[in-house]
């Protein structure tokens, strides 16, 4: 094949070329010379003012700027321009006052504008007084005694020194001013005055006395003012009455009318002691038994038993349920004492409360099933029990003196069965009944008749009682308590 010959016409791909060349040479002549005729210019302004009062403390919100390019011939109205660089220096410190500069500067392709705004920072919010609240009426004519005011600053903080006050006819003027300038004023009301203060009137007296064992009950009061009315409903009490132990016991009765007076009276409340009954020691050897925590379902064998053999004996029974054999027990001649309710030694020695309500509880129990009142009671656990003390440290120091102020008699033991320890059986029982009362020519004997074994063992122990001289007793107020050393 013949070859292409190196001098012929150019290629499509040279012409095309060329021609675009030229035609962008053209096109930036043409931009030149425009550019040259229109003149564009780059503004900036501000939104908003140029010069603004901004309140110390409080965030700055920006209204921005607002940036447009115009030309001399073409735009000549200004296009907006949403998306030019602007830079903000010096955005103000609210929490310093005074003059300050914020400037944006603008940058759009080959331009640059900038403009200012004067931001002053200053305390624009007045002071705050408040007075403390002053009675409506004062009890007696004389100067205004004053109840106080406080004057706080946002900016300056506590400023009640700088207070003026100034007493005018029926008024005082509170004003102040702070470090910027901002003023506050309030005024008081003076009160108007009042000369009769409530009355109380204590029903019985300013004296009042109980018996030991015995709770207080308000014998009442009233309450009026000479403007108010009755005022009963508002008198408040202060004050408690230990009944449980002998003493003098301050009540506080005060009333407070609409205007603030108070009145406040005493009443003198006096928890007097029982007298105790002398010991009256028997004649001859008596052993006294008793029986604690029944009555139970061997308690009428127990009674069965004495019976057969003229003795008497003392329960100290418990809400057991069995009040058709108190009914028996007091039928039959024995003694009925209180012993508890429940037996529950975390509720009954939780305070001296506890226990009297407990106490009196039980007492009222035996007086619905027999008509006795008695006032024989034995400490669950004996007045030296340790256990107590978990729960109330000191506290059988209080009641073994005061259950005697308050007319019960109460009674420990000198001889232990142990039927509520290792003493499982009746012969164990009898022995260590007898070992206990050997040499002794009165005995208090602890037993339980809750437990078979134990009333079992009564039998035996009449026998031996009896064959060696010995008188089997019931309690009562006057007999000896044999009372163990306190140990809490």
């Amino acid at each position: 094949m013949g070859e292409r010959e190196s001098g012929g016409k150019p290629g499509l791909f040279q012409v095309v070329w060329k021609v675009l060349l030229a035609l962008l040479v053209l096109a930036g002549i043409v931009c030149w010379v425009l550019f040259w005729w229109n003149r564009f210019t780059l503004t900036v302004e501000l939104e908003g003012e140029e010069s603004v009062l901004h309140q110390y403390g409080e965030p700055f919100q920006d209204p921005g700027v607002r940036v447009t390019l115009r030309g001399t011939e073409l735009l000549m109205e200004g296009r907006e321009l949403s998306h030019a660089d602007i830079m903000v220096f010096g955005g103000p410190n609210v929490e310093q006052l005074g003059r300050q500069n914020v400037t944006y500067h603008v940058r759009f392709l080959f331009w640059e504008a900038e403009v200012h705004r004067t931001v002053t920072v200053t305390d624009m919010i007045s002071p705050v007084i408040t007075l403390t609240k002053a009675p409506d009426f004062i009890p007696a004519r004389g100067p205004y005694i004053e109840s106080g005011y406080q004057a706080y600053d946002n900016l300056d903080g506590d400023i009640t020194d700088r207070v003026k006050r100034q007493e005018l006819p029926g008024k005082i003027v509170y004003t102040v001013v702070d470090s910027c300038g901002n003023p506050a004023s309030v005024e008081r009301k003076l009160p108007v005055f009042k000369l009769v203060e409530p009355e109380i009137t204590l029903s019985g007296g300013d004296y009042w006395a109980i018996p030991t064992g015995t709770v207080f009950e308000e014998p009442g009061y009233k309450a009026k003012d000479d403007m108010d009315g009755d005022l009963t409903e508002k008198v408040q009490v202060e004050g408690e009455v230990s009944w449980w132990q002998t003493g003098t016991y301050p009540l506080v009765y005060s009333v407070t009318d609409s205007t603030d007076n108070t009145t406040t009276v005493t009443r003198n409340v006096e928890v007097i002691p029982r007298e105790w009954p002398d010991t009256q020691w028997p004649e001859g050897k008596t052993i006294y038994l008793t029986f604690d925590d029944g009555p139970g379902p061997y308690t009428q064998a127990l009674l069965n038993v004495l019976g057969a053999y003229g003795a008497k004996a003392t329960f100290f029974v418990t809400d057991s349920g069995y009040g058709n054999v108190m009914r028996e027990i007091v039928a039959q001649g024995h003694s009925i004492g209180i012993h508890t309710v429940t037996h529950d030694y975390g509720k009954i020695y939780a305070s001296p409360e506890a226990f009297y309500e407990d106490l009196t509880h039980m007492q009222q129990i035996i007086f619905d099933e027999t008509g006795v009142w008695t006032t024989l009671m034995r400490f669950p656990g004996g007045s030296s029990n340790l256990v107590s003390k978990r729960t109330s440290p000191g506290i059988m120091t209080t009641l073994s003196t005061s259950v005697r102020d308050a007319g019960y008699q109460y009674f420990d033991w000198n001889v232990d069965s142990d039927d509520a320890g290792a003493a499982h059986d009746a012969q164990k029982v009898f022995e260590n009944v007898v070992a206990g009362v050997q040499n002794k020519a009165v005995c208090i004997v602890l037993q339980h008749d809750i437990h078979s074994y134990s009333v079992e063992a009564v039998e035996n122990i009449l026998q031996w009682g009896q064959e060696n001289g010995y008188r089997f007793l019931g309690l009562n107020e006057n007999s000896p308590g044999f009372h163990h050393d306190v140990m809490n």
